[in-house]
């Protein structure tokens, strides 16, 4: 199926075009460099009325996958046949720039293309009939880009997506595994997360529009790119009631949600605990629940890492549940497929081993490529395992006698943060630890400190999972 695929896309873009071009090279005509905006806009134009089909569609433009969605949105809302447009400009500039005189061939084929548009949208009657009371032109795009991005793509998503599947390639090799259980309806989906290009991994194996949410602290960062893309902020230390309603209006409009259980990246591989909030939230659904487990990309960029690692990451795809079934999907995506395997490198581990396992001195863990080692002691670790790590982590000892402290950058001003078992400082504010509502760790650098406000923190010498742990520590004590 797939070879026939790139057979039609060599034969139709590249021998016919050039091979007409070749057989007039004994008529020689100067060519027009201008064709070029031609070449580029008619593969772009039919690239992103491609990636429509394929988001929207549910199909491609080949009836070897055929669309099980009439789609309306996008190119689709200015023309019934955008893919058309785009193919005429293109051979168009391949005409004014290699040969002029072959002209004539071209308006040859667009009378062949006006044909078959005609025919085309017979068979688009039958098979979507609704598309009968949306009036369009048949090729030119001259009504107005529509998209609901509740259900529908936005521009700026379809764009990515293009770009992320030639990416996405040069960084890993995905493997997928049982597209064949993905719902012909809406549905929620729900994935592990251990790394930032989960939701890439997630959206390359549907090839569907799914809305993910964003912490509102980072949406703020970059809110004209989220809301582009379709993605909305939620706030993760408190309800979020704008949020929710987000959720759900997407769900019961027959859209497709992402949600990460665990809320953040995990920093070892084990699953954070899901809040109630989340379950709740899924029970509502009015939709299948859709499992789907990353594998490997936590060996490869693990949310202590400095940089990320080439390498090959596992998608798979379970059965649906009823939401009333969640925990058979919880136990799909957080099964454990790695904790024997060994890391691809370990240069910023000391974020996660904020306290040498030997000699419990903080700070003096340093991480390598191969391994990592204790400046204090001398001890030496080479390649240990996942499980391994796990365990050296789960060795730290904490004490309540303990005082923190630490320069810090707190809502972007650099002040001092301080914690022991009853209270925390944050520069000038002080709080007892029973009134704090939330303690995150958002990144890999930061703490998310919520009261009745916000404080994003950065520690500057001292890893903010030391922080989290002592805090929970101290609250437990």
């Amino acid at each position: 199926m797939y070879l026939r695929i790139f057979l039609k896309i060599v034969l139709y873009w590249i021998l016919i075009p050039f091979g007409i071009v070749g057989i007039f090279t004994l008529w020689p005509s100067n060519g027009l460099w201008w064709g070029i905006f031609f070449i580029i806009f008619g593969i772009f134009w039919t690239g992103i009325s491609s990636a429509y089909l394929i988001l929207d569609g549910h199909g491609s433009p080949f009836k070897e996958i055929a669309t099980k969605r009439f789609v309306k949105s996008g190119p689709y809302s200015m023309s019934r046949h955008p893919i058309y447009f785009g193919y005429l400009l293109y051979t168009l500039g391949v005409a004014l720039m290699f040969n002029i005189h072959i002209l004539w061939v071209w308006l040859a084929g667009l009378a062949i293309i006006l044909i078959l548009a005609v025919l085309e949208n017979r068979s688009l009657f039958e098979k979507f009939p609704q598309a009968k009371e949306i009036h369009l032109p048949l090729i030119l795009p001259l009504k107005r880009w529509k998209v609901d991005p509740v259900v529908e793509p936005p521009f700026l998503y379809t764009f990515m997506f293009l770009i992320g599947k030639f990416i996405v390639p040069f960084f890993y090799d995905v493997k997928m595994e049982g597209k064949e259980k993905i719902p012909d309806g809406p549905y929620v989906v729900i994935a592990n997360h251990s790394s930032y290009p989960d939701p890439l991994f997630v959206i390359d194996i549907l090839n569907s529009y799914v809305r993910f949410p964003i912490t509102s602290a980072h949406y703020k960062r970059f809110s004209w790119f989220y809301e582009l893309v379709g993605i909305f902020p939620i706030k993760r230390y408190t309800v979020d009631a704008h949020a929710i309603m987000k959720f759900t209006k997407t769900m019961r409009s027959g859209g497709i949600i992402g949600i990460f259980p665990e809320g953040e990246r995990n920093w070892d591989g084990r699953p954070l605990e899901v809040q109630e909030g989340v379950i709740k939230l899924i029970k509502t659904s009015p939709n299948p629940i859709l499992p789907v487990r990353i594998e490997n990309i936590h060996l490869l960029w693990p949310r202590w890492a400095k940089k990320l690692s080439k390498g090959v990451v596992k998608v798979k795809i379970g059965d649906p549940v009823s939401p009333q079934d969640y925990s058979k999907a919880f136990d799909f995506i957080f099964l454990d497929t790695f904790k024997s395997k060994t890391y691809a490198n370990y240069s910023g581990i000391e974020r996660y081993l904020w306290q040498c396992p030997k000699c419990k001195t903080t700070g003096s863990i340093k991480g390598y490529k191969k391994g990592f080692e204790c400046k204090n002691c001398g001890s030496k670790w080479i390649k240990p395992s996942v499980e391994e790590v796990r365990k050296l982590h789960d060795s730290i000892s904490l004490s309540g006698k303990t005082i923190l402290k630490d320069d810090a950058i707190i809502n972007e001003k650099r002040s001092k943060l301080i914690m022991d078992k009853n209270k925390i400082e944050i520069g000038d504010v002080a709080f007892n630890l029973s009134d704090v509502q939330s303690f995150l760790t958002e990144s890999s650098k930061h703490i998310y400190i919520f009261t009745n406000q916000l404080f994003i923190v950065k520690p500057l010498k001292t890893s903010p999972l030391m922080w989290k742990e002592y805090f929970d520590f101290f609250k437990i004590k």
